[in-house]
């Protein structure tokens, strides 16, 4: 299973480089391919998303694509977001934590789907 689940984190590495939310389907995949528990597979993809944030941070910074201030903002809110968010998780039913991830994917699907490309030129003109 090593093999599998190294080009599983790679796929995602690459897929969240290029845009797509990566994350979301490394926790599908650890959830339906590997049936680890909903809340496990969530640590791991936090893990993961703390090694792949550092590196991503350090070249959009030196690319300007981050404001320097912006973005201390969103690590400062985004860090304590995440230790909420972890504190919450560890108090729900499993079953919930499932029902939820399922349904925001639905909805980030269906806008992207259905909207995507609309809300994209919203962002670009503001």
């Amino acid at each position: 299973m090593l093999f599998w689940d190294v080009l599983a984190a790679a796929a995602a590495g690459a897929l969240t480089g290029a845009g797509v939310g990566g994350g979301s389907l490394l926790l599908l995949y650890l959830t339906l391919a590997r049936e680890i528990p909903q809340l496990e597979a969530q640590g791991i993809n936090l893990l993961y998303f703390l090694a792949a944030s550092g590196p991503a941070l350090f070249f959009h910074l030196k690319n300007g694509l981050v404001r320097r201030q912006g973005g201390l903002w969103a690590a400062c809110f985004g860090a304590g977001a995440c230790l909420l968010g972890s504190w919450l998780a560890g108090l729900l039913d499993p079953i919930w934590l499932k029902r939820g991830f399922g349904v925001v994917l639905l909805v980030m699907g269906a806008r992207q789907l259905l909207g995507g490309k609309q809300g994209r030129e919203a962002e670009q003109d503001s």
